[in-house]
């Protein structure tokens, strides 16, 4: 990322986005990882996206995951969202994936 650019700059621009685009269908927009952290090293920034949806719904699903990469190329990080529904996502909230995104991530939803 070049010019002071941050990946929280870059999540804070997709979750605003998503909001705007699906924020009725989204329960939970919350960014995590390394790169969210400030301990990334690599040529490429990556920031893990957890994006609880109020529903199973595919075309929302690919609708941002197609919005991440777009958002990813505006400001040079890879994003890698895991979308679960709602019931999925509440039932495997002890799960670590889940708990050490909630736990260490930053919640913009």
């Amino acid at each position: 990322m070049s010019d002071g650019a941050t990946a929280g700059d870059a999540a804070t621009a997709f979750a605003s986005r998503a909001e705007a685009a699906h924020g009725e269908s989204i329960r939970h927009l919350v960014a995590f990882g390394a790169a969210v952290r400030g301990d990334d090293r690599g040529v490429h920034t990556e920031t893990e996206i957890l994006l609880v949806l109020e529903e199973d719904d595919e075309a929302i699903e690919q609708e941002l995951e197609a919005l991440a990469e777009t958002v990813g190329l505006e400001h040079g990080v890879v994003f890698s969202v895991h979308v679960l529904p709602a019931d999925r996502f509440e039932a495997k909230r002890e799960h670590p994936f889940v708990r050490t995104a909630l736990e260490e991530g930053t919640a913009y939803v």
